[in-house]
């Protein structure tokens, strides 16, 4: 791996940049696992609110872009130091995205190269493919993929694919495109999503839900194939994963692509 690919990914993009939390991540161990380990403390997972009496306002935590944001929600619960422990009814409301952007903006805190990834993990449903957000961190030798949400230290290749592989996967026929989606939608919309999403994350700009800003995707019933939109985004599954620079340019030239940053 190239030096200058781990130097960009060591460091901080403007969404998991931390600079004002300095002191409470100074406690905080290098290593991945355990790294992971204080995120599951931190967040809940909105799925297992279910039983638990919240107040409506804190499902809005659901809502936060960037790390900043969800360290800010997070403390705004409970000031504690980061390694307490806290109960689930004081963690902030989250999915799998906070999550994934907390656990890298951890990692590129303790100088670690690492990288947010958008795809589709097998392990939620049985016979199906899950929109989730993943971690990836460099050992030194490979990347190495772990899942802060769900506990798995080492994910393998067969148990999560990026956005870029389901696409070309689905695309050549190999993979079913309405296997892949979030319980409720399935089908190329949820694999158009993932793409741009990955896309970003590649370029160190986490945003969980594109839906919120990325009108270039809306067509009519966008769960089927798109012959204009899905030819247009072939090349970018072949970016994605790709070579740094590749992913950069296309990333820069097309204003379609990019989230909004958060304020």
């Amino acid at each position: 791996m190239a030096d200058a690919v781990l130097d960009y990914y060591a460091r901080p993009g403007p969404t998991t940049r931390l600079d004002a939390y300095a002191d409470p991540l100074s406690e905080l161990p290098s290593d991945p696992a355990e790294l992971a380990g204080v995120v599951r403390g931190l967040i809940l997972h909105q799925g297992l609110v279910a039983g638990r009496e919240l107040p409506s306002e804190r499902f809005a935590d659901r809502e936060r872009v960037g790390a900043a944001s969800v360290l800010q929600g997070v403390l705004s619960l409970d000031a504690s130091p980061l390694l307490s422990q806290r109960p689930p009814e004081r963690r902030m409301v989250g999915y799998c995205y906070h999550f994934a952007v907390l656990h890298c903006a951890f990692l590129r805190a303790k100088g670690v190269p690492a990288r947010a990834r958008c795809g589709f993990a097998a392990y939620y449903r049985n016979g199906a493919w899950i929109d989730h957000w993943i971690v990836e961190y460099w050992n030194g030798d490979a990347w190495i993929r772990i899942d802060p949400d769900s506990a798995r230290d080492v994910v393998a290749a067969h148990e999560f694919h990026d956005a870029g592989t389901a696409w070309r996967l689905c695309r050549a026929g190999h993979e079913d495109p309405f296997r892949h989606g979030n319980y409720e939608q399935w089908g190329w919309g949820e694999l158009r999503g993932s793409l741009v999403a990955d896309l970003g994350a590649l370029n160190k700009v986490e945003v969980g839900d594109w839906e919120t800003w990325c009108d270039w995707l809306e067509v009519e019933a966008r769960e089927q194939p798109n012959a204009r939109l899905d030819s247009k985004l072939d090349a970018l599954a072949e970016r994605v994963g790709g070579d740094l620079e590749g992913l950069r340019k296309i990333f820069g030239d097309d204003p379609h692509l990019r989230p909004p940053l958060p304020v």
